[in-house]
């Protein structure tokens, strides 16, 4: 009786090992916020323009070469999705239409009127400035950026969070008179 007891016993501690076991190779985290290349993002959204202000909840999925940003509004109205493929293809869907393009930044602004510079964004989303133009960059007691001037746009940090020991941002404001876009990420998720 003693024997069945222990093989069952082991044998449900081998299956239970062999089911969480990571399928895949496992990817070390980052060593660095500049080392981060694939990222997912969630939170909440505040959007204002000249003639608009809009709130909701946004996720955005960026890779080297692709990125999704959706923003929903308040009880799943006025989705918006803007993506990047591949091939550079963008793709903005809103209000059952759906327009492409080859710049993300141009079809927001000819589309929406959202002045939203998609390429500096993600290196500011990570707490840098974008390496392809000047910045000027302040930072806080702790070494990280309270605020980045770049391109005429102001981007004010004002709390960070740890992700995998990386401390990155968790609360932004971007503004560049009369547009300003504030973002609060709850989720982090980096590779």
């Amino acid at each position: 009786m003693m024997y069945r007891l222990t093989s069952l016993l082991a044998l449900s501690l081998v299956l239970a090992a062999c089911s969480t076991q990571p399928q895949g190779p496992i990817v070390p985290p980052p060593q660095s916020v500049s080392a981060i290349k694939q990222w997912e993002t969630a939170g909440r959204v505040g959007i204002r323009t000249p003639d608009d202000a809009i709130s909701g909840n946004f996720n955005w999925h960026h890779t080297p070469t692709t990125f999704s940003l959706n923003i929903v509004g308040p009880f799943g109205q006025g989705a918006t999705k803007l993506s990047q493929s591949q091939d550079n293809k963008v793709t903005l869907t809103y209000e059952d239409k759906t327009i492409t393009g080859q710049d993300p930044s141009q079809l927001l602004y000819n589309e929406l009127g959202w002045d939203f510079p998609i390429q500096q964004v993600t290196y500011w989303i990570r707490g840098m400035a974008s390496p392809n133009t000047d910045s000027h960059i302040e930072l806080d007691e702790e070494q990280r950026p309270k605020s980045i001037e770049q391109d005429g746009w102001l981007v004010n940090y004002t709390r960070f969070t740890d992700v995998d020991g990386l401390e990155l941002p968790q609360k932004i404001q971007v503004a560049k008179p009369p547009f300003k876009v504030n973002l609060i990420i709850n989720q982090w998720t980096i590779q």
